[in-house]
Formats: C-alpha cells, structure tokens, sequence
C-alpha cells in the first residue's frame, strides 16, 4: 500500500509540471488607433514581430503606417522606417516626424532584411517598420525561414515593437499577423487623414499567446 501511495503521488507531481505554464500579460504601447487597441488587448505589443499584410494597394496600409510613425515621433521617441524598395516619398509625411524619422533606403529585400538586424541589435528604437510592400514576390519568397525565425527571437527580449508592411502573408513565425481590408479611392486623396484613419478595417488572422516573463505595462508608444 505505501509503494502504490507513493507512485500515486509521483504521478500527481508529473501531471503537475506537464502542465502549460499559464501565459503572462503582455508589455503594450496604446497605438491611438482604438479598433487597433481592441483587437490586440491594449495596444502594439512590445518584444513582438507584426506582419501587416494589405493585398489591395489602397487599403490604406501607409496610412497606418504614418500615423504610427508621427505618434512615436511627437511622443519625443525616434522611430525607424526600413524601406525595402526605396518607395517612401518623404513628402508624404509631415516636417515633424523627418525630423527625427531614421528612413533606411533599400533596393533588396536581402538589405532589409540585414538593416532589421542591426537595428534589433541596437534595442533602443521603440518601433521598426519593415516596408516590403514594393517587393517582388519571387524575391520575398527567396528569403529563409530561418531569417525570420532570428528576427522574432531577436525582438522578443526587448521593449521593440516590429511591424513588417507585406502584400501577401509571408512571415512564418510572426507573433500577431493583421490583415487590412480597406478599400480607398481617388476621393481619398483630397480627404482629412484623421478621417480617413476611421475607415480603416482590418482584423486578427493570427495572435500567438503571451510568454512568460513580459511584465505588463501600459505606455506611451515607445
């Protein structure tokens, strides 16, 4: 009887630690976007990889993209645009945010691809983009796996937020994946960009769950 007690209580201990650990609240930036804070619990997620696919070029993707950049930048931080075909036209945005906007001008998505790492690296901008809208898909699918697997594991002991902009969803390994449904015409182009803000659709096609270890933190974006 005290050899079966025993074993019966060895086989508790086992189904205790086989358990899941349960998942820990994420560190989060409001991104002043409130459909965005809804669907991601509060706000851009710190240590993680977004992949923001728009397969429409009018759904309104650049649109986000500069209102995420000029938050940042009026919130005194110094975000960074990665341009992986050398398409931003810097007069697109306003005088503030080139001010303290680091623009890196590729013409390979292989380039920027290196340029996120090196920045990863570094740690101390609060928020990457990674533009691959302009693209070849030949080219975007001759990039590794791998490649993303150590980006994702480079942003995620640190207070980055990475948003790759791509046509079609291509990132393997990316922690939230959002995909824009918007549809934006030529009227949109004389329009009020805070209006046009309020138009954008877009939902979760992925969400991984929180890690352990991430505090929770509710912060400016930065």
């Amino acid at each position: 009887m005290l050899r079966a007690a025993k074993i019966l209580h060895l086989r508790e201990l086992i189904q205790g630690h086989s358990q899941a650990p349960p998942s820990a609240p994420r560190a989060y930036s409001p991104s002043g976007f409130p459909p965005l804070d809804s669907l991601l619990e509060g706000g851009l997620w710190k240590g993680a990889l977004f992949e923001l696919s728009s397969p429409a070029k009018t759904s309104g993707a650049s649109l986000l993209m500069h209102h995420l950049l000029r938050l940042s930048s009026q919130q005194g931080q110094h975000p960074a645009l990665i341009d992986g075909s050398d398409t931003f036209d810097p007069q697109s945005a306003d005088r503030f945010l080139l001010t303290r906007l680091l623009w890196i001008r590729c013409q390979k998505a292989a380039d920027a691809l290196r340029c996120a790492d090196l920045l990863l690296r570094d740690g101390n901008l609060p928020l990457v983009f990674l533009d691959l809208r302009g693209n070849s898909r030949e080219e975007l699918r001759r990039i590794p796996a791998p490649h993303w697997y150590r980006l994702q594991r480079m942003v995620e002991p640190t207070a980055v937020t990475l948003i790759a902009l791509t046509a079609h969803s291509l990132i393997p390994c990316a922690d939230v994946r959002l995909c824009l449904e918007s549809r934006f015409g030529l009227d949109s182009l004389e329009a009020d960009p805070q209006a046009l803000l309020g138009r954008i659709h877009l939902h979760v096609v992925r969400k991984r769950p929180a890690r352990l270890g991430l505090p929770i933190q509710s912060a400016a974006l930065g």
